[in-house]
């Protein structure tokens, strides 16, 4: 064989396995993409059944806390899952370059984004989640301070309009003035919890919005 006939056959081999290799690697990181969106699909779907329940008025306080703490714990699973699936996305769009001759273009373009993006790529899992579940806590000691001091008011506002409505039908009956006043006294109170029951109702919901925004 000469020498110009083993140099192109050197050459042919060597791309043939470049070539497989490059589909290898497009293959692989293909799968691992589509493994991944899956996953964080799914750590989606169980942050917001855990949200509802947490919403929902007709749960006990301590599950509605252990909603918001479920929820949190997959909002914090899918954002490492996304995370991983632009890891994979980002090799598979480096393996397809490879194979279509534009590697050296496609590597320069991904440096310029990831200085761009480095807020989100560069540490995606740390920092990002990291953060995540730091306001993710704060958020959730406000919802569930604000819900407590609903609850309690709601109860005081319950407890006069009860005594409210005794004293006023005692007054009607027994034609009494101390009655009356006892039930205008009450109805006062029971305006009075019940502003306070609207204002951490209200505090409550600005929590729940920002554990889901």
């Amino acid at each position: 064989m000469s020498t110009e006939n083993k140099g192109i056959l050197e050459s042919v081999t060597d791309y043939v396995t470049e070539t497989a290799q490059a589909i290898g690697d497009w293959a692989g990181a293909a799968s691992s993409e589509a493994k991944h969106k899956t996953k964080a699909e799914a750590h989606r779907e169980t942050r917001d059944a855990e949200w509802s329940k947490a919403k929902s008025g007709n749960e006990s306080l301590v599950d509605r806390a252990e909603g918001v703490g479920k929820a949190a714990k997959h909002e914090a699973k899918s954002l490492s899952q996304d995370a991983k699936k632009q890891k994979e996305s980002e090799k598979r769009e480096h393996a397809k370059n490879k194979l279509t001759g534009n590697d050296a273009k496609s590597q320069a373009k991904n440096a310029k984004e990831n200085v761009k993006d480095s807020a989100t790529q560069d540490k995606p899992v740390t920092e990002q989640v990291s953060d995540y579940i730091s306001d993710t806590v704060e958020a959730v000691g406000d919802w569930m301070g604000a819900s407590s001091k609903e609850a309690k008011h709601k109860t005081k506002e319950e407890g006069h309009k009860a005594d409210r409505k005794a004293n006023w039908k005692a007054a009607k009956e027994d034609n009494s003035i101390s009655n009356a006043a006892s039930a205008a006294k009450q109805g006062a109170k029971e305006m009075k919890e019940g502003a306070k029951k609207e204002y951490y109702d209200q505090k409550a919901d600005n929590a729940s919005d920002r554990l889901v925004n």
